[in-house]
């Protein structure tokens, strides 16, 4: 439902990465394009090098890009990017690193096991044993996220490992718009059900387009294959296939080409711009400041008590006006405050169910003591036991729509899964391939190790 995409993904026989960018109308396609551009050439067969070394490195030549661009470009200030990303390494190994909150799985035997820990504020408060996992899915601070890569003021803190590379895994790398919209149970059936790498992309990208597809959504997935297989070239998708030119910017001629591992030691050296304040004399300033303060002291010790009643007298009126002035302006505030609200809350709208029926209601999901801020607008025909258990759950509460328009199309996302679920065909036309086939069993399982996809939800 967003008008852009801020999401940027690269898949390639020898290197997976997922970017979600963040920051502003275009800061975050600029960094997620810039991080995937830069790694991208990371795809290659593994060499003697350190891998882990080697994509800790290139992921802060990414970092120093995405500052420089901000100094050459102001206004994409604050602009950061989420990275996950593995590497095949010597040794049948993967080397994994991870900052933000887009996640890696592995499918292996039939289980499907995270491999990244989420850098959110609601995680640490999970982590601290503040809340649980159930509730930490609702919270309303869950979008916050403590580390990215970009624009934040301190130096990356990657995640960092290796991993064995066992025959028949499954790796999955995805942002937050798969997990933040679809059941991790309906994930695991379709990477375990379906074999091609490239459908079973598009139909998780279809599972959270059902689940309301509020955010980018954008997912990669390899295979890891026995012996030497043919393989397609790497290809990008997202913001770096869309905005191709925006890898150029923050771009040091004079270093891209060639790293220097030791120009990352400190955040903020080399080509990144940073503001400097001129030193002031604190001493100086405190003692004329003292001086001023006695000088006051002993002037206002010769005043008479008649000069010292009419200053309370002129203190007593001056108050008086102020205290008019303070009323006036907070009735004012208060009157305007309370038509911007009524404005914005008659401009919210939600679905939840209603007697088993999924339902449209206009306002908010909520209460203002004994007075409702919502109203039902309509009831729909679907029933909410035709739909999967994630958007049953959702609808036990309620999704949020910011229009009307955006309050149709989750009501029309349902509508579809409901029509799935029931066996109706509708005229739906599959924008990808409206004649494909019916997946193909699991030991049917397509030679191609990696592959990605993006789509928005307009």
């Amino acid at each position: 439902m967003r008008k852009n995409n801020q999401d940027s993904g690269y898949a390639g026989p020898n290197f997976l990465l997922i970017a979600d960018g963040m920051g502003g109308h275009a800061g975050g396609d600029v960094a997620s394009a810039i991080t995937v551009s830069r790694l991208a050439e990371l795809d290659e067969e593994p060499g003697g090098e350190d891998a882990l070394e080697l994509l800790r490195t290139s992921i802060l030549d990414a970092n120093d890009q995405i500052c420089r661009g901000v100094g050459e470009q102001p206004e994409l200030a604050g602009m950061g990017t989420t990275v996950t990303a593995v590497l095949r390494a010597p040794g049948n190994r993967f080397a994994l690193a991870h900052i933000g909150d887009s996640r890696g799985y592995v499918l292996r035997d039939g289980k499907l096991q995270p491999i990244t820990h989420d850098h959110t504020f609601v995680q640490m408060l999970v982590d601290e044993g503040r809340i649980t996992p159930e509730e930490a899915e609702t919270h309303p601070q869950r979008s916050v996220v403590m580390k990215v890569l970009g624009d934040v003021g301190a130096s990356p803190d990657l995640d960092l490992s290796l991993r064995e590379a066992q025959v028949g895994d499954r790796w999955m790398l995805c942002s937050d718009g798969l997990t933040g919209f679809a059941d991790i149970d309906d994930v695991s059936r379709v990477l375990t059900d379906v074999a091609d790498p490239d459908e079973a992309c598009r139909q998780l990208i279809d599972l959270a387009l059902a689940g309301g597809g509020a955010d980018n959504v954008t997912v990669v997935v390899g295979d890891v294959l026995e012996g030497e297989v043919e393989t397609p070239a790497g290809v990008s998708v997202g913001s770096v296939h869309l905005n191709p030119r925006y890898a150029a910017i923050g771009a040091n001629p004079e270093t891209d080409s060639e790293a220097d591992p030791d120009a990352h030691a400190n955040y903020g050296d080399g080509d990144v711009p940073t503001d400097t304040v001129p030193l002031q004399s604190v001493d100086s300033a405190e003692d004329d400041d003292v001086e001023a303060r006695d000088g006051t002291t002993q002037q206002l010790r010769t005043k008479s008590a008649a000069d010292e009643e009419a200053d309370l007298d002129d203190e007593v009126e001056k108050r008086s006006y102020l205290g008019w002035i303070i009323t006036a302006i907070v009735i004012i505030a208060l009157a305007v405050g309370g038509f911007f609200a009524y404005n914005y809350v008659s401009n919210q709208y939600y679905v939840a169910a209603e007697d088993g029926k999924v339902s449209l209601y206009r306002g908010l999901d909520t209460t203002l003591g004994p007075i409702e801020l919502s109203r039902l607008v309509d009831t729909t025909n679907i029933e909410v036991g035709t739909l999967n258990s994630y958007s049953q759950d959702r609808l036990r509460g309620s999704i949020p729509a910011g229009s009307r328009d955006e309050a149709d199309r989750i009501i029309d996302n349902l509508r579809k899964e409901s029509d799935r679920s029931s066996g109706v065909t509708g005229n739906v036309e599959d924008a990808a391939n409206p004649t494909d086939p019916a997946p193909s069993p699991p030991d049917s399982k397509s030679a191609d190790p990696s592959d990605a996809i993006t789509r928005e939800s307009q």
